[in-house]
């Protein structure tokens, strides 16, 4: 009886992991890293965009990729028009989803995993072969956030983003990409929400360094968006230092670096001016005369007191004569005393 028991147990618990209709968020938890990142820096970059900020060209890179002539996000982030061509020319080795999304590049490769957060977001976001991983008539489940509806027309359904091999490697269904950056990319810089950058970066590289292959997404193989492969992004060692993560890594260190020298010019600068301000005024205080002089002391003097200071000449004159009178013992007659008397008077 316990035998049989377990028994049914094991066919349910298969049952409901094979179950089409069961709800998941296929790479939900990497999807929202990533877009936290681009919002991220897209607020940086518009404080930064105008400064001499170490930072400016991490930014750059993360949000419109190395080589974009775009700078602008006010108007929505823009889709590169080469990542659907008009014709098969760049869909051919090496410009596929299994180099684009897994292989460093170089030469006639004219994307690569790494080169920004959006086109991380198109490996890891875009449904693959047969709408891979949410293949299935009665899928419910969703990719990014986003059910099949996002990228299902009525007319041809979905077949994905995928290299295949019939006829040489190639991609196919590439267009779909444009619904991803329409519903992904672009709804990543929505809303009021602000996120410190250091913050979700770290978030972000610590789920990327989790795997010792450097890969994030749903992983079986390649990149390549085959069905039963991957619908991933991987970071080849040889050209990690080329992704926009690690750049950023290093120019937020720079930048804050910089930053605090900043702020001590700005505060040297201003104690400076404090000082000059200081030594200025007491040269103005010592050259400058005083507005409010002290008034001087005027001393009115009364006739009385100036008749005591200096006698009058007629006085002047008798005394100098009784002078005279004594030294010569001389006799004066009294009509000449009259006179005196008559001056005196």
């Amino acid at each position: 009886m316990m035998k049989t028991c377990i028994l049914v147990m094991m066919v349910i618990s298969v049952g409901v992991c094979s179950d089409p209709s069961s709800t998941k968020n296929h790479n939900g938890e990497e999807h929202r890293a990533l877009c936290d990142v681009l919002k991220a820096a897209a607020n940086k970059w518009e404080s930064v965009k105008d400064s001499e900020s170490p930072m400016k060209k991490a930014l750059k890179k993360t949000i419109f990729g190395e080589n974009s002539g775009y700078i602008d996000i006010s108007s929505r982030l823009q889709m590169p028009a080469d990542y659907n061509p008009p014709n098969n020319d760049g869909k051919q080795k090496p410009n596929t989803r299994k180099h684009w999304c897994g292989a460093c590049g170089t030469g006639s490769q004219n994307h690569h995993p790494g080169e920004s957060a959006p086109h991380d977001l198109l490996c890891i976001c875009t449904p693959g072969q047969l709408a891979y991983p949410l293949n299935g008539a009665n899928n419910v489940s969703t990719l990014c956030g986003q059910n099949r509806s996002t990228w299902e027309s009525s007319e041809s359904g979905i077949n994905g983003w995928y290299t295949g091999w019939e006829g040489g490697e190639k991609d196919n269904g590439r267009e779909h990409t444009k619904n991803t950056w329409l519903k992904i990319v672009q709804n990543c810089l929505e809303g009021e929400g602000s996120y410190n950058l250091k913050s979700v970066l770290t978030k972000f590289t610590n789920k990327v360094r989790e795997s010792s292959e450097r890969r994030i997404g749903e992983v079986k193989s390649d990149c390549d968006g085959k069905v039963g492969y991957g619908v991933c992004v991987l970071y080849p060692q040889d050209c990690e230092k080329k992704s926009w993560w690690y750049q950023l890594e290093e120019a937020i260190h720079a930048h804050e670096k910089w930053e605090a020298d900043q702020t001590k010019l700005e505060t040297e600068k201003k104690q400076n001016s404090k000082s000059f301000e200081v030594t200025e005024a007491k040269q103005i205080s010592v050259k400058t005369p005083s507005q409010n002089p002290q008034p001087t002391t005027s001393v009115s003097q009364s006739p009385q007191t100036e008749e005591t200071q200096e006698p009058p000449r007629a006085e002047q004159v008798i005394s100098n004569m009784n002078a005279t009178i004594e030294e010569e013992s001389s006799t004066i007659i009294y009509p000449f005393w009259l006179l005196l008397v008559f001056l005196y008077n």
